[in-house]
């Protein structure tokens, strides 16, 4: 691997027959909005197969739970179903 991709998150997702385009987007502090929000760039795109796309999820779902197991990510409750979090600091939970 010799080039590193940040970012913040995934902008939108859209599949066109056997391809997936995975916009990926930054947050711009420094640019603020008209409400005075931080603006929000899409500036990169990762374009794969359907199949490693899907492969791709099992991996990322595998990494969860691993978090999950080490108490770093934190399962919703049952109405947030399928949803985590980041597991609170020990010292805010005393």
């Amino acid at each position: 691997m010799n080039r590193e991709i940040f970012a913040d998150a995934i902008s939108s997702i859209h599949v066109t027959g056997n391809l997936v385009r995975i916009d990926l987007m930054t947050v711009q502090p420094h640019l603020k909005s008209d409400n005075g929000q931080p603006v929000v760039e899409v500036n990169r795109r990762i374009v794969m197969p359907l199949e490693g796309f899907v492969q791709s999820l099992a991996v990322q779902e595998n990494i969860i739970k691993q978090l999950i197991d080490a108490g770093v990510l934190k399962k919703n409750p049952p109405e947030g179903a399928g949803v985590v979090r980041l597991a609170e600091k020990k010292a805010e939970k005393q």
